[in-house]
């Protein structure tokens, strides 16, 4: 059976108008995908871009604070700065076009001096969502041991964090596992004991009991200066040996119970329920660095669950160029020496550097699983950023603006179209006003259904494209129907007419369309996100008039006028 062009383009309208009228969209909140399903109210369905629906913007600090103990030269510190930023924002774009959102922006902004990430995403209200999106950070630090003595001045610089986090937490009393998440890094630890014994709790409070026994419960309590434990290495037939290691800093704590039960013997004891937080006067870990660079998340390629040579599961990451050689060269200059790895401002290992390792691999050996190994490397190609982002602002972007737009465009296009089928009227007559409108309300069919299909977030600009193409489109029937107009005014027949009318104004379409494309192609590629979006969409209307318009506007042409030949 052979199929004709007719059957070909009506098949394609009647898809087209299922898919725009009884055709929508899901979405999944956990796995941020949008699947397919029948509708009666598809027109509701299309996806809107930021500023047509509104959305949500976040803005973020870019916390320096490492980079700028390490690196004193001001010139050095910008230029740091500065490739941080780029890969943040990276990152970013990576991680939002993974999750399915299409519309959205992102760029830096400068305030007294201080650099700030903002992204604004279309089409998600829930502020809880788009956090979950963009805040994942998951920092990636190598550090070495510090090999400075503490120094009243660094005392002193401890102890006013020490103030700035009681702070912290007396303000926000309900909050504070999340406020000191990830901070191990800085030598900040927070502890939640849930039923034990005096003699199972730090020295501060064995030998200061009544800390705990005389606290009102649920009271935060701090500074508390001094000994907070000794920790000493334990050796073989779990002797302990050696004279320990001293944690002295800033104690806080908060009671939640105590209560009365039994101890590992079965005697009777106090068993003490309560958060404790402690800051030690010294950080025992500084960032690993050549002298020039600080080795850390920033030459970051990716991570993959491996195995050890004793069969183990690992994680082993991978660096990039420049990552090697600043690894090669810290390797070299510490042999003997331990390096820790902390992953979201937590330790995992720490093992000691056996020669210099060249090769651009860092491999985490800790108590994983296969599943958790894999769950790691996940996470670190998902969410490792150099520099950790802070939450500053966030807030709804109202789409009052944008349906004021809409409106307008829509109203403009709706003006534009009958302004164009009212001149087609007065200078070809009736039919050619039809066979136009016809094919005009197939093409936006078709392109609507493509935009639904493909999940397109219709913007502004994209709008703007389709209005234009209107216009485009119909210049290009304009050159049919004058060649048209010459032929027949040469006594050909209307058939052949038809046919040489599309051939001669063939070249002139196709070269106007390409040209158009090319220009689009360049937004597209080149262009921000306001540039792409109205590029893709350009070179999708180029594209529908050559190879569905043209066709479809001859095919009408011989229906209208010459109905004895087979299309």
């Amino acid at each position: 059976m052979k199929i004709s062009k007719s059957m070909i383009f009506t098949v394609l309208f009647i898809v087209s108008v299922v898919f725009v009228f009884f055709v929508g969209r899901n979405f999944d909140a956990q796995t941020g995908t949008r699947s397919f399903m029948f509708t009666t109210n598809g027109l509701t369905h299309f996806r809107k871009g930021l500023d047509v629906s509104g959305g949500t913007k976040l803005v973020y600090k870019i916390s320096y604070d490492k980079y700028e103990k390490v690196y004193t030269n001001a010139i050095e510190l910008a230029a740091v700065k500065k490739t941080i930023e780029t890969i943040i924002m990276k990152n970013i774009d990576n991680r939002i076009s993974k999750l399915g959102v299409s519309d959205y922006k992102a760029y830096v902004q400068t305030l007294d001096n201080q650099n700030y990430i903002v992204v604004e995403i279309g089409g998600i209200a829930d502020l809880e969502q788009a956090k979950g999106l963009i805040g994942k950070t998951l920092e990636l630090e190598f550090k070495l041991q510090n090999p400075e003595e503490p120094t009243k001045k660094t005392i002193a610089t401890r102890k006013a964090l020490a103030d700035t986090v009681l702070a912290e937490i007396k303000k926000d009393s309900t909050n504070i596992q999340k406020l000191l998440e990830g901070r191990m890094s800085e030598n900040i630890y927070h502890t939640i004991y849930t039923g034990n014994t005096l003699e199972q709790l730090p020295d501060i409070y064995k030998k200061n009991p009544k800390l705990l026994d005389e606290a009102q419960t649920g009271k935060i309590y701090g500074l508390i200066e001094g000994n907070y434990t000794t920790i000493y290495q334990q050796g073989e037939n779990a002797l302990i040996q050696g004279t320990g290691v001293a944690l002295n800093g800033y104690t806080m704590f908060r009671v939640a119970a105590i209560q009365q039960g039994k101890d590992g013997s079965g005697n009777a004891a106090k068993l003490y329920v309560f958060e404790d937080i402690f800051i030690q006067d010294r950080e025992t870990w500084v960032a690993a660095t050549d002298g020039q660079n600080i080795l850390n998340g920033a030459y970051f390629k990716f991570a993959n669950a491996s195995a050890s040579q004793m069969g183990e599961p690992v994680v082993v990451i991978n660096l990039d160029d420049k990552g090697k050689e600043v690894f090669c060269s810290i390797t070299a200059a510490n042999i003997g020496k331990p390096m820790a790895i902390f992953v979201g401002g937590n330790l995992l290992t720490a093992p000691n550097i056996q020669s210099k390792i060249c090769g651009g691999t860092a491999e985490i050996n800790w108590s994983f699983t296969t599943e958790s190994a894999k769950q790691l490397a996940d996470s670190l190609n998902e969410g490792t950023l150099p520099a950790p982002l802070i939450l500053m602002q966030e807030e709804k972007i109202s789409p009052s603006l944008g349906d004021n737009a809409l409106t307008g465009a829509l109203r403009a296009g709706l003006i534009g179209f009958v302004a164009i089928m009212v001149l087609l009227y007065f200078m070809y007559g009736v039919k050619k006003t039809i066979l136009t409108s016809i094919v005009l309300i197939s093409f936006l069919m078709v392109l609507a259904a493509f935009m639904k299909l493909t999940d397109y977030a219709l913007s502004l600009s994209g709008i703007a494209v389709i209005i234009l193409s209107i216009g485009m489109w119909v210049d290009a029937n304009i050159l049919m129907y004058e060649r048209l107009r010459e032929e027949l005014k040469e006594g050909k027949s209307i058939g052949w007419a038809i046919d040489h009318a599309k051939d001669r104004s063939r070249t002139a379409i196709r070269d106007g369309q390409i040209s158009t494309g090319l220009i689009a192609f360049v937004l597209f590629s080149m262009g921000t996100n306001v540039f792409k979006g109205f590029g893709s969409m350009m070179m999708v209307t180029v594209l529908l008039t050559l190879f569905f318009n043209v066709p479809l506007t001859k095919l009408l042409l011989h229906a209208f006028y010459d109905p004895k030949k087979k299309a």
